[in-house]
């Protein structure tokens, strides 16, 4: 099996210099001249290249072109509006209307192969090792995967006590959300060990569940948006204020804070 790319190189100053294809945000092309865009403080890099040229070196499956002069990289694109991409970092783009077939096109693509790479168990492994510094965080704090095509998370929604108004077809749902990481705060606030909660249904924690949770995890975990909402708790009556982001694709963290209904009024 062929080594996967993880870098170009191009000739800065008369010196060879490698930049790694995940730090590149996006690139433009001007006259020839070809500004590349890294992440964080890095100043870019200009160097002589055409277009063809530039996209020649890129990978397709992670880098797609928007418009005549740029190309960006899909690592870092959170959402296309009628004129402009927002990539990480608050990063705005223009885009040609005439590729924006070819951009959603791209971006699917991307988000499915990475949903299938994050489903292997060491992904998973490494998603526990990198949230282990959560682990004695005085607030409750989750990480849920949305499996796409799984069984719905809680076949007998509608029968629990004191639910009203769930849809009728929620069992239907091809989503299945399971937690991957809870930290020590989390597993107290619900009342059970760590490790009964890993690798467990999101919903299976909760007593009164509500379907907006439903929302909120899908949003977080396949658009990228993050969300500051109001939710029913584990317990009758009570209420959470979940602050909701993604940090992989599919993937869905949730720091929590306990409030009573009497106080979110």
């Amino acid at each position: 099996m062929a080594e996967k790319q993880k870098s170009i190189s191009v000739m800065v100053n008369r010196k060879e210099c490698k930049i790694p294809l995940e730090s590149i945000v996006y690139a433009q092309v001007n006259d020839k001249l070809c500004t590349i865009y890294l992440y964080g403080s890095t100043p870019p890099i200009r160097i002589f290249l055409t277009m063809n040229a530039l996209e020649e070196m890129l990978p397709q499956e992670m880098f797609v072109k928007v418009s005549r002069s740029c190309l960006i990289s899909l690592n870092y694109y959170q959402h296309m509006d009628d004129s402009e991409i927002l990539l990480a970092g608050d990063v705005r783009v223009p885009y040609s209307r005439s590729h924006k077939g070819e951009i959603r096109g791209a971006v699917q693509r991307f988000q499915a192969a990475s949903a299938v790479a994050q489903a292997n168990p060491e992904v998973r492994n490494r998603i526990l090792d990198e949230f282990h510094g959560f682990d004695h965080f005085p607030l409750p704090f989750c990480v849920v995967e949305n499996m796409p095509g799984g069984k719905g998370p809680l076949r007998d929604f509608e029968s629990l006590p004191g639910r009203k108004g769930a849809p009728r077809d929620f069992e239907s749902l091809p989503q299945a959300f399971v937690l991957r990481y809870v930290n020590d705060a989390f597993a107290a606030y619900v009342g059970r060990s760590a490790w009964q909660l890993v690798n467990a249904s999101f919903f299976s924690v909760f007593e009164c569940p509500d379907e907006r949770w439903i929302e909120v995890l899908s949003q977080c975990s396949t658009q990228n948006q993050r969300v500051d909402a109001f939710l029913t708790g584990v317990r009758p009556g009570s209420v959470v204020r979940a602050y909701c982001y993604q940090p992989y694709f599919s993937f869905c963290g949730c720091l929590l804070t306990d409030l009573d209904a009497q106080k979110r009024e």
